[in-house]
């Protein structure tokens, strides 16, 4: 039998796959779904996908959580949290369908009703398929998960993209999403059989409920942010700009693919090493700059070929995101200056900090929509954005308290490169942008002593993981 340490590193191996897979898949089926669709019923897509990820890990209260960290779970416990899934989460999905009403009055868009009914279905699939998936997890075979994740995940584009093809318009990518769960939860139970039973027990579910419910609570007002656009966008904008904004957000997350690379890589080393000071904030002064340098660059590139990109790709309807794509790309650097404050943070348990600085940041947010979205239209988002991000401050006070101040001046040289390109591209033609991004960067990399170091670790490092 193979030892723990032989199925991370397989499982490991096979998510960093399945990740890249899914990468690239989610990037074709972005550009066929949303050139063939257009802004408005593409806006349509982006309001259920913001529900059913608000959803997703909120309606399995943790349960699945409680399962893999549980240090003594007696094996009764996973039939018991079958049943309450199978039946309270049942309940909760037909709770939800019941519901779907308001949130085609508050949207103003009557066949959001029938859309937000219909994701009852993947939720309850989801949330059968979350125990077998823990318990996976917790007998460390990863290989497995990623395997399950994969396979559902390609077929989901596989039905949508040929739906959406035959003309079923927005319903080609939600039948796709159902057939995702369906799939999920399928291939989970057969990899790790759980039996089914028609009860479950108030003196086994109490324990979990209590762990399971404190965990997701900061994690729930996480992802209150995928709400945005469902709740504010589309009440104060309509569908159309729904559907920009979302294309927007999607490929600055399909750009920034190494970020996240980086981001992994770090959050497993301070996971070590939170007991040491030094080397904690090296990490993370070090870290943060990678970041920033990574999404800025490539972030910056593609809004000053966007003019060119985007009609070609996507279509010329999709033209007005190439003035939203600079303006959060802008807020995004920011992010990236503090996604290791947020690791360092959760490695050491101070979840409450974080849960702290995801309501500052959402309610700034959701305050900035209200403020900018009727005056400036889908820009305003991005300025929303913006508006948010002195919310970060709340992080580095952490862990400042903490360890000390991380050094911030390579990664804020490295913001300051970025910028004027991100800018220039609303304005200037892609030549002109072109130029000004290769002028900032080089003035920074020439001129500034210590930036022109952090591409060259960054290259060095990458060769050392490829070798």
């Amino acid at each position: 039998m193979q030892s723990p340490k032989g199925r991370l590193l397989k499982g490991g191996l096979i998510l960093t796959l399945r990740q890249l897979l899914s990468t690239g898949l989610s990037l074709v089926s972005a550009l066929v779904v949303a050139r063939i669709l257009g802004p408005e019923q593409y806006g349509i897509v982006a309001i259920a996908l913001g529900i059913f990820y608000f959803l997703s890990p909120n309606v399995k209260l943790g349960l699945h959580a409680y399962l893999i960290r549980q240090p003594d779970l007696p094996n009764f416990t996973k039939h018991h949290i079958l049943s309450f899934y199978l039946t309270v989460g049942g309940a909760l999905c037909i709770l939800l369908a019941l519901c779907a009403p308001l949130m085609g009055w508050w949207t103003g868009q009557p066949e959001i009703t029938m859309v937000v009914r219909v994701l009852a279905i993947p939720l309850w699939f989801d949330m059968i398929a979350a125990v077998s998936i823990a318990m996976m997890e917790r007998e460390f075979n990863f290989a497995e998960v990623g395997i399950v994740e994969a396979v559902s995940q390609t077929s989901n584009y596989m039905v949508a993209i040929p739906l959406v093809l035959l003309n079923w318009g927005y319903w080609g990518p939600i039948v796709g999403l159902i057939t995702q769960f369906l799939v999920l939860a399928i291939l989970a139970i057969r990899y790790q059989p759980i039996r089914w039973q028609g009860k479950w027990d108030w003196t086994v579910m109490k324990p979990a409920l209590a762990y399971g419910i404190g965990f997701s609570g900061s994690e729930w007002i996480t992802t209150l942010r995928s709400l945005t656009i469902p709740i504010f966008v589309t009440r104060l904008l309509g569908l159309e700009a729904a559907g920009i904004i979302s294309i927007s957000i999607r490929l600055i997350e399909q750009l920034s693919l190494l970020r996240i690379v980086i981001r992994r890589m770090s959050i497993s080393v301070l996971a070590k090493i939170t007991n040491d000071k030094e080397k904690t904030l090296r990490t993370i002064s070090r870290g943060i700059a990678y970041q920033v340098l990574l999404i800025g660059v490539i972030c910056a590139s593609f809004a000053c070929v966007a003019s060119w990109i985007i009609p070609l790709v996507f279509g010329d309807q999709w033209l007005p995101s190439t003035r939203v794509f600079p303006i959060i790309a802008s807020a995004a650097l920011v992010w990236a200056m503090f996604d290791l404050q947020t690791a360092a943070l959760y490695a050491v348990g101070r979840n409450r900090d974080v849960a702290l600085f995801n309501g500052f940041n959402v309610a700034s947010l959701w305050l900035g929509c209200w403020i900018f979205l009727p005056m400036f239209g889908p820009i305003g988002y991005g300025l929303a954005e913006i508006f948010a991000s002195p919310s970060h401050f709340l992080l580095h006070r952490s862990i400042t308290k903490l360890y000390s101040s991380p050094k911030y001046a390579n990664a804020l040289w490295l913001a300051a490169a970025a910028v004027p390109p991100l800018l220039g591209s609303l304005w200037l033609s892609p030549i002109y942008s072109l130029g000004i991004l290769a002028a900032s960067y080089s003035i920074v990399l020439l001129f500034v002593p210590h930036v022109k170091e952090i591409p060259l670790e960054l290259i060095a490092a990458l060769r050392v993981r490829s070798a």
